[in-house]
């Protein structure tokens, strides 16, 4: 495959070689927010989750209704949703590298609980990544 970045097209082929990007991130997004609630689940039946983010807390569920908002808002083809899309996922993405590793103590540090983490950042880049080439937009072509 080859990536080009597009030409000026007329506005309505341009919206429909880049709808794919959105459907793909929307659901790379999905994927990393269930596993975030999966393991916060888990992290109350272990009792070994964060206080202020318990599956108890309006924040978490908070979190998560916005988490789940931005993976739907991700399909959309406007630019105004391209852009809250990539600056919600840079914002999560600040916090999961900068404040939830002084949150995930020793006691935390369970199998699932790295794996969760390194799986949730991994996803939440590759949906950035693709919000990016969405926005440039990038077209993945066959050799």
């Amino acid at each position: 495959m080859t990536t080009t970045q597009s030409t000026a097209a007329p506005s309505g082929t341009s919206r429909e070689r880049t709808a794919t990007y959105g459907r793909q991130m929307s659901g790379v997004m999905l994927a990393a927010f269930a596993l975030s609630v999966v393991h916060t689940v888990y992290a109350a039946v272990q009792g070994i989750e964060d206080p202020t983010f318990t599956v108890t807390t309006p924040l978490a569920w908070g979190f998560y209704a916005v988490a789940f908002a931005m993976s739907a808002l991700a399909r959309r083809p406007g630019r105004a949703a391209q852009a809250t899309v990539l600056v919600y996922l840079a914002v999560i993405l600040v916090i999961a590298v900068f404040y939830y590793p002084t949150t995930f103590g020793l006691e935390k540090q369970t199998v699932f609980g790295w794996f969760e983490n390194d799986v949730y950042v991994g996803l939440l880049a590759v949906a950035t990544y693709l919000g990016v080439a969405r926005w440039r937009g990038t077209v993945l072509r066959p050799s």
